[in-house]
């Protein structure tokens, strides 16, 4: 299939399957789902009712049960976004697709076509920079993964100004005396909606793993501190990961950011902020990753409320409410500047970001020509965030004792033909998660298949037992190293020389950052 086929397309071609599966009854309802590749899918069904009129910029309210037997064979719509547009190395494959809906609160079940019980479940929080982004996105359905012996859930949850507005006004009328964290409240919904009704499905509802990628690992990170979420789920995956360096803003801040957003649509009271269309939400707060073409900044991410998010969880040594394994960590070509081309343009982009210990820096990586400047920015990009991992794992299994199982993925995804290669780049990994390698415009071969098979294996054996899978130790005190998933699967070190994770360790003590941001 082209990578510009429309997106409607692709999902078609991965929920093919029109032979019916059997039917579930839920706390809610029955569901019938449909049959597809060694599993059955369960879509599109709700976990909560509808977040419009009075429900908007509300926590999540219990769904209302239904007659008879819900088909559940189409995904429901995307939470409201402004919709981006393949670019980059993102192909139609790995955005959300339309139609898009403020009535959203949606997940999908994949399970064995197998009457197999007590099944591993794994739930798959979306990335997008909590602005866009789907449990519908194609390379992140489950079937493949499903297939294998899993539970496998994708969730919908609000995002950007629908899902993490703050108000005084807000604040002020919930029980919780805090607002904006809606989306994070979706996900609890869900995580408890899991616990009720997975068994239905197969499922162990005391063996639930909470996974999450790019805004989903932020989350799952929330989630981990969240006395809201305590006791929803039993192990852990961050991936792109860990340590990120997003900015958590505390509540009054955030605050001020609605307040600004009701005077510019001229909305001087809650009624009128609800009455808001939402298209005209969308365009007032409009935030595509990938367009900085006049984009507003992202403002709308959850907040430390000190009662949903008590804090900000980059901070590794803070109290921990659900200390379960944890596997998170990095694939080799993320959030890498493109800008930089020169020596003069690396000298001058280490010297903005790193300081007083730019000039170590510079003289650890090669630099001469045009060359090396490349390459020397793209690797202390790589070593700047695997460096973060590892100090905040070895932080946060001293504070919390909680084990901690981290990696760096470095297989580069094939290149749309055509395209140029973008490396092992932000989110390339999902398609050897979920085993739905073989969508786009692009060459797949024995390596992808087998990378496939690494993955779920490692995957599979964490979400059974809490490690994944032979030779892969947890992150100790004084652990240098970390797992090489990918083309070189085996423990390598995290950072590229001893001499630079020093200059990094010391960036971070004088107060510096070494998130992926």
């Amino acid at each position: 299939m082209k990578a510009t086929a429309p997106c409607a397309a692709l999902v078609l071609c991965l929920c093919a399957g029109s032979a019916h599966a059997q039917t579930v009854a839920t706390n809610a309802g029955e569901l019938r789902g449909s049959a597809q590749q060694g599993a059955e899918a369960f879509l599109g069904i709700p976990y909560a009712a509808p977040p419009v009129g009075q429900n908007r910029w509300r926590a999540p309210q219990p769904v209302s049960p239904w007659q008879g037997v819900r088909n559940a064979t189409a995904f429901g719509p995307v939470c409201e976004q402004a919709f981006a547009k393949p670019w980059g190395p993102y192909t139609e494959e790995f955005v959300a697709p339309p139609p898009a809906s403020e009535d959203c609160l949606t997940l999908n079940v994949w399970k064995p076509a197998s009457a197999a019980k007590a099944l591993p479940v794994l739930v798959y929080i979306h990335g997008g920079a909590f602005a866009g982004g789907a449990g519908s996105v194609p390379v992140n359905h489950g079937g493949a993964l499903a297939a294998r012996g899993a539970v496998v859930i994708t969730i919908n949850y609000r995002v950007g100004a629908f899902g993490f507005l703050a108000h005084p006004e807000l604040t002020a009328e919930s029980s919780l005396g805090s607002s904006g964290n809606y989306g994070l409240l979706d996900q609890i919904a869900a995580l408890t909606w899991v616990k009720a009704n997975v068994a239905r499905f197969g499922g162990d509802p005391a063996n639930v793993t909470v996974s999450g990628e790019s805004a989903g690992a932020a989350s799952v990170n929330d989630l981990i501190v969240s006395p809201l979420a305590k006791g929803l789920f039993e192990r852990a995956i961050s991936f792109s990961g860990a340590s990120m360096g997003v900015e958590v803003l505390p509540l009054a801040r955030s605050e001020q950011v609605g307040l600004a957003l009701a005077k510019k649509l001229d909305a001087p009271s809650l009624a009128a902020l609800r009455a808001v269309p939402a298209q005209a939400l969308v365009d007032a707060t409009r935030y595509v990753p990938g367009d900085t073409s006049g984009a507003a900044p992202l403002r709308y991410s959850p907040n430390a409320d000190g009662k949903v998010l008590p804090f900000d969880p980059s901070r590794a040594s803070a109290p921990v409410v659900n200390a379960v394994p944890l596997m998170t960590g990095f694939n080799a070509a993320e959030m890498i500047d493109p800008s930089v081309r020169t020596p003069a343009q690396f000298i001058a982009a280490v010297r903005a970001r790193y300081g007083a210990t730019a000039d170590r820096l510079i003289a650890l990586y090669p630099h001469a020509t045009d060359t090396e400047a490349v390459a020397s920015n793209a690797l202390l990009a790589r070593d700047r965030y695997m460096a973060g991992v590892l100090l905040w794992s070895q932080a946060r299994t001293r504070s919390a004792r909680q084990p901690v199982f981290a990696y760096l993925h470095d297989h580069d995804y094939p290149p749309a033909k055509g395209g140029q290669g973008w490396g092992a780049f932000h989110s390339s990994h999902l398609p050897y998660v979920f085993g739905t390698i073989g969508l786009g415009d692009r060459t797949f071969g024995a390596a992808d298949r087998r990378i496939v098979k690494q993955w779920q294996d490692r995957l599979l054996a964490f979400m059974r037992t809490g490690t994944p899978g032979k030779a892969w130790p947890q992150v100790t005190r004084t652990t240098t190293q970390v797992m090489g998933l990918g083309d070189r699967e085996g423990m390598r070190p995290a950072v590229s020389t001893p001499e630079r994770f020093e200059a990094f360790k010391a960036y971070a003590a004088s107060g510096g950052k070494l998130g992926l941001m």
